[in-house]
Order: C-alpha cells, then sequence, then structure tokens
C-alpha cells in the first residue's frame, strides 16, 4: 500500500483539453495540492495541457511509471490496465464508473480487470471511486476540482463513497482535523478496506482512523488488523435497511451485512461505530485531548446557568463532580467582586472578570490528584473580550498539554467568532457542554474496551472436553445422507457436548414405548422426528407432561396416524423424553449460533418461552468467545437483571449457563459443517442449566421446503 501513496511519477489516462473533460481536474489537483512527482498525462486527442504534452499511448512515455490514474469509459478499462502490466505499472487508481454497479456486463468487466491484476501483480483502488490523497507529498487524484485549503494532520479516511469521504474531509477541516490520507475504495475489487486499514494502522503520519462502509468484505480479518491496531478506529456502517440497500446496490455493488452482527464484531475488537455524523466529530475531536484516566471531572464556568446544564451532563453520562478544598474556595472568594455566588463543583465564576485568574484556578484544579479531567465554559462577546478569551483558551490548552489531563474547551459567542476560533485554533472546541461530555464518556469507554481486549488471556476451553469423535460420527452420516440431522441426532451431540439434556429416547412403534417408559422417570414429552418438519409444536408433533405408559400410548397413536399418512412428513419416529422438572425462579432462553458470510460463526443469546416475544431483542458475540466476553454477552441482554435475581427471584446459575455458551461457541469453531445450531429452550434455574430441544442445519446441503 505504501507504493500506492509515495509513487515518484503519475500517468493520467483520459486527459483532453475539453471543458467539461474531467481527468483534467485530476492533473489540475496535482499541481494545486504541489504533488512531488513528475505528472504524466495520456489522452486520445493529444495536445498541452498545463504546459505539458498529453501523449497518444502509454507506449511514447519512455520514463518509468508508479501510479497510474485511469478516468475513461468503463469497456476501456481492461486493455488500458494490461498496458499498465506489460509496462511494469504495479499500482493504479481507476476511478471510472460502468462495473458491477451497473449491471452484468459491468461484473464481468470487473472480473476481468481482477484477472488482469493477478497477471500482472498490480494491486488497483477502485473502480468507481474518487480516488486517493496523501497530505505529505501532494498526491491529490480526485476528479473533482479541490483547492489545497485542507490542512495537513494525523486522520487517516477510508470511505466507499467518494462523496462521503470529501463531506469528511470538510467536516475534519472545519474543526481543527487535519488529514493525512484519504481514500476512497469504490467497489473495492481489487483493495479493500481491510489493506487501507492495515496499512494506516502502520502509518506514522496518521494517529486515528475514520471510516465510511456500505459493506465489508472480510469481517475477520477487518477485526484482527482491529484488535491488534494501537490507534483509534472510528465507523459509521451505513447501508443497514432495505430502503437504503436498493441505493447501496446502485453505486458501490454492496452487500448487506446483518447490522447486529457488525455492532459485536466492532465491540470485540475495539472499534467505535456512530451512527450519525456530529457523534462521529466529536469523539475524533475528544481523541486529541490527553487520555482521561477516571471520571472525576470539575466543571469550572462562567455562567451559572450553563454550569448546571453541564451538571446535568455530567450525571446523565455518569462523571463525578469531587467538591474542592476548602482553602482552594476561600482563594478565589478573595477575587470576586461581590462575593454573591456559593462556590462548589461545578464552580460558577459569574463573579469573576480577571482571566488570568481563571488560568490559575485551571491550573491549581489540573493539580489535583483526585481529578481526571475539566469542563471550561466560556461565554464573551468577542467586540468586548474577543482577544482575551482567545488568550485564556490557549492558556488553558497548554495547561491541559502539561498535565497530560483533558480540559473540554466549550463556547459560547458570536458565529463569526466561532468560525474564527475553528479557523486559527489549534484545540478542540464545543459549542454544547452535553455534546463534549457524551464524547469524552465515549472515550472512556473506548480505552476500557481497548484494554479489555488487551487482557484477554484465554478462550472459553470445555472442561471436561466433548466428546469430538462421536459429534464427527453423527455430522458425517447426515452429511454422507445429504441431510441435517433429525432430532434424535441434535439431542446426541447435545449430549456428546457436554450439556445437560433429559434422558430420552428414539421410538419408531408402539411395542417399544413399555420397555422405554420403564427405563425412564415421567412424566414425558412425546415430539415427533421428521425431516421435513422444523416447528414441530406449531405442527402438533409435540404432546408435554403425559404420565405413565397409556398417556404415552395414546399420544403415540394419534401422532403416528397424523403423520405418518403424510407422506410428506419424512416421519422417522418419536422421541420420548423425560420432562424437566419446575424449578422456581427458572428463566427460559434461546442459545444459538449461526455462520455469517462476512464474520463466520456468530452465537446469540435471547429470551425463549413466554418471555421471547417480550424480550425480542438478543445478544449476539463472535467465535471464538472468553469466558468475560460470554459475561460480558449475558450482561447486555434486555432485562437480564432477571438473571441476577431481580423481584425476589432466586438467581440463575451463571455459570451453568456461561458453559453452555462457550460450548456451543466451541461447537462452531471446531465443526465447521454446522451453519446454523439452537437450543431452544434453555432452562436455566438457580441449580444448573437444561437444553430440552435443539435444531442443527449443515453447510451446503440443498433447501428443503420445510414445513412451518
Amino acid at each position: 500500500m505504501k507504493k500506492l501513496f509515495y509513487p515518484s511519477s503519475v500517468v493520467i489516462f483520459g486527459i483532453s483539453t475539453h471543458p467539461a473533460n474531467l481527468g483534467k481536474e485530476i492533473a489540475r489537483n496535482l499541481f494545486e495540492f504541489r504533488y512531488n512527482g513528475v505528472i504524466h498525462l495520456v489522452g486520445k486527442d493529444g495536445g498541452v495541457l498545463f504546459g505539458r504534452k498529453i501523449h497518444d499511448s502509454l507506449d511514447e512515455i519512455d520514463d518509468s511509471i508508479d501510479l497510474a490514474i485511469i478516468l475513461t469509459p468503463a469497456r476501456s478499462v481492461p486493455e488500458i490496465l494490461e498496458q499498465c502490466g506489460k509496462k511494469g505499472i504495479r499500482r493504479a487508481v481507476i476511478e471510472s464508473g460502468g462495473f458491477g454497479e451497473f449491471g452484468e456486463e459491468g461484473k464481468q468487466l470487473g472480473a476481468l480487470l481482477g484477472g488482469i491484476a493477478d497477471t500482472y501483480g498490480i494491486r488497483f483502488v477502485g473502480p468507481n471511486c474518487i480516488g486517493i490523497m496523501n497530505a505529505s507529498n501532494g498526491l491529490t487524484t480526485p476528479f473533482t476540482r479541490l483547492q489545497n485549503v485542507f490542512r495537513p494532520g494525523g486522520v487517516g479516511i477510508i470511505a466507499q463513497s467518494g462523496g462521503v469521504g470529501l463531506s469528511f474531509l470538510n467536516m475534519f477541516d472545519s474543526e481543527q482535523l487535519g488529514f493525512s490520507k484519504f481514500s476512497s475504495i469504490g467497489n473495492k475489487i481489487n483493495v479493500d478496506e481491510n489493506d487501507l486499514l492495515e496499512f494506516y494502522t502502520n502509518d506514522p503520519e496518521t494517529t486515528v482512523i475514520c471510516m465510511y462502509l456500505e459493506s465489508i468484505k472480510d469481517g475477520r480479518r477487518l477485526m484482527e488488523i482491529a484488535r491488534n491496531s494501537s490507534k483509534p478506529i472510528v465507523a459509521h456502517k451505513a447501508n443497514i435497511s432495505s430502503m437504503s440497500r436498493v441505493i447501496a446496490e446502485s453505486h458501490t455493488d454492496a452487500l448487506v451485512n446483518d447490522d447486529n452482527v457488525v455492532d459485536a464484531a466492532f465491540e470485540q475488537s475495539g472499534i467505535m461505530r456512530f451512527r450519525d455524523s456530529r457523534s462521529y466529530l466529536d469523539f475524533v475531536k475528544i481523541l486529541q485531548l490527553p487520555r482521561m484516566k477516571g471520571r472525576n471531572m470539575a466543571i469550572v464556568s462562567r455562567s451559572g446557568g450553563h454550569a448546571v446544564v453541564a451538571s446535568d451532563a455530567a450525571f446523565t453520562y455518569k462523571f463525578n463532580l469531587p467538591p474542592f478544598n476548602e482553602q482552594f474556595l476561600e482563594m478565589i472568594r478573595q477575587r470576586l467582586r461581590a462575593k454573591v455566588i456559593r462556590l462548589s463543583n461545578p464552580l460558577d465564576l459569574g463573579d469573576l472578570f480577571d482571566f488570568n485568574v481563571y488560568v490559575q484556578i485551571v491550573e491549581h484544579t489540573l493539580q489535583q490528584p483526585e481529578i481526571d479531567g475539566l469542563l471550561l465554559i466560556q461565554t464573551y462577546f468577542a467586540s468586548v473580550e474577543g482577544e482575551s478569551s482567545r488568550a485564556l483558551l490557549n492558556s488553558v490548552a497548554a495547561l491541559s498539554r502539561k498535565y497530560g489531563k483533558p480540559v473540554v474547551l466549550c463556547v459560547y459567542t458570536e458565529q463569526h467568532e466561532i468560525t474564527k476560533l475553528f479557523k486559527e485554533f489549534d484545540f478542540p472546541i464545543f459549542l454544547d457542554p452535553e455534546r463534549a461530555l457524551s464524547a469524552l464518556d465515549a472515550s472512556i469507554k473506548y480505552f476500557e474496551r481497548k484494554r479489555n481486549i488487551a487482557e484477554t488471556k484465554s478462550y472459553f476451553t470445555p472442561d471436561p472436553l466433548p466428546e469430538t469423535q462421536k459429534i464427527r460420527g453423527i455430522l458425517g452420516k447426515c452429511r454422507e445422507a445429504d441431510r441435517k440431522p433429525l432430532l434424535n441426532e441434535c439431542l446426541q451431540v447435545v449430549k456428546h457436548l457436554g450439556v445437560h439434556t433429559p434422558s430420552f429416547a428414539l421410538v419408531t412403534d408402539a411395542s417399544s414405548l413399555s420397555d422405554v417408559c420403564s427405563r425412564m422417570t415421567g412424566p414425558f414429552a412425546l415430539k415427533v422426528v421428521a425431516s421435513e418438519i422444523s416447528h414441530k409444536t406449531d405442527q402438533g408433533g409435540v404432546a408435554l407432561n403425559l404420565e405413565g405408559i397409556e398417556s404415552l400410548e395414546k399420544a403415540f397413536s394419534g401422532m403416528n396416524l397424523k403423520f405418518g399418512s403424510d407422506e410428506s412428513s419424512g416421519l422417522e419416529g418419536f422421541i420420548v423424553q423425560e420432562m424437566a422438572p419446575e424449578i422456581e425462579g427458572a428463566i427460559e432462553l434461546i442459545v444459538g449460533a449461526k455462520r455469517d458470510k462476512q464474520f463466520g460463526a456468530v452465537v446469540m443469546l435471547g429470551y425463549g418461552g413466554i418471555f421471547a416475544e417480550i424480550f425480542g431483542k438478543t445478544s449476539i458475540r463472535l467465535c471464538p468467545l472468553t469466558p468475560a466476553e460470554i459475561d460480558n454477552m449475558t450482561d447486555a441482554l434486555p432485562g437480564s437483571e432477571m438473571l441476577s435475581g431481580a423481584r425476589n427471584r432466586p438467581p440463575v446459575d451463571r455459570s451453568a449457563l456461561r458453559d453452555v455458551i462457550g460450548r456451543i461457541s466451541w461447537l462452531m469453531e471446531t465443526f465447521q459443517e454446522i451453519d446454523q445450531i439452537e437450543f431452544n429452550p434453555v432452562r436455566v434455574s438457580s441449580t444448573g442449566a437444561t437444553v430440552l430441544d435443539t435444531r442443527i442445519y449443515l453447510t451446503h446441503l440443498p433447501e428443503t421446503n420445510t414445513k412451518r
């Protein structure tokens, strides 16, 4: 990737002197941003542009070239890329549209580009993108005319949409945040977000990485890079609804990821996700401050009302406001004029007009070991106190750096003064204490998340270990028969996995019932075993609380008559299963797992039984899981207080639940042939966890018309 951003020479294809030509805007931008390499121009009409000859073809150029920038009709791009390969050009930015986002012909052209790149060892960005930028050498390839007004800095931008990427560039620049690298990746046929993310994490000029994605190409690699990154990664993952999906497919050929899986993946790998530009911007701004190591905060305000607003925000985001010592407060009282304001934390300095004393107060506060950060609210009219207020802000910013503690500056003044501050000041300025403390809270949570990731010692290991060979035998038999496991086989997998399930037996005729009944303890459940019936209860395939052999025989006769006469049901027999005893405070849960196309195995925890419709949301994590991640997953389940004994309920056995979740995660990691598995319900009580029913689906098996 470094060769993409640091070429010593470039060639632009698609140049002409025509007023509407976009290729010439690429050349104009390279000159505007003072690109420090050699620029070559190629266009079929020839001519001269910006004092440089427009070559008819690449063959006219004798020099070696590091980077090709292509903006020509889609059908011409494969031939141009092949010319580049033959000449030894190994890096390209393809900005042309008309590929996978355009239809089947475009997809074929995209596949052709991929093949040419593989043949010659070319890495290219695009197609259907706006290009790349490097603040340190002036490389600026967008075909949109730009002005060299963006300040260099530490923000690296990766955007699947060129328009959103440029809006990020403008948004950051307008609030004192300079950029290091910019990448619009478009259809990402060759270079994708992971390639650039990995490069940015090692780029010394980049300190924070900002992403806009509409699809994720390889979620596992993304997570691995993010987990190992020492730099904050901030993401806006869009394309989450059916409405946005249509738009995204039309211009970026995007694939839709399960949004809950994306949330879980980002949390487990330390990526901060925001869904609106305001929160996104505030978080990136707050990262420019020293890290806040605790939640003890001081609030210093020139306005009592704003101090109250800030106190409410501090309460909302769980910041503490420890009292100042009396000696310090007495020193401030001596500087007040009317001495009518009661001093505390927050500190209302509305009666103090000496800004030099403000600086002393801030410094003294930052010196206190119990204070982790400070919010300063300054209100002023620029025409009266503009110069002195700017001096105050500069002094306080210097103190923040000196003491390594964040001082969040919140300013209330005229719009023209705010514009001046944003243009000239090199320290984050906020306009709302609520937004400022929200961002500060997010930064604390981010660093806590990264610390937890770094402290991860080992993944969950079942003890005792499951009976792997027996599970492999069951699944292998099903794959050989090209079918999903039957209920009895699923329950056998549960047993061999080491998870408790009530005793059961498969019966195929009524004569077996007496023997089975004598070997188990009633009451019993009778469940149909049929390859084409998944939702047994809905189809009348489950009978519960059957007492004794007579009840069993009656239920068996009715079910056998119903399903045995239906050839489409795929009837294989019936399961007789001991009923799990009712235990006070027991809760029924669903523990499931599926294999996501982008992120791999995912484990889900939700409520079963009567709570399933009340608590429709689930908690999701990606495999493999650590014990801490399992506990975090359980705590994140809506209404998880019930598991801890809320409303005088006895608490459930959390260790038993952790074991069930951990074992299903282990199963998905160990047996890649499992596509989906569901334990439903899992009855969890104070004495353990029991799986009452289960389903397993295998990968690469044909779809069946499952009865509902």
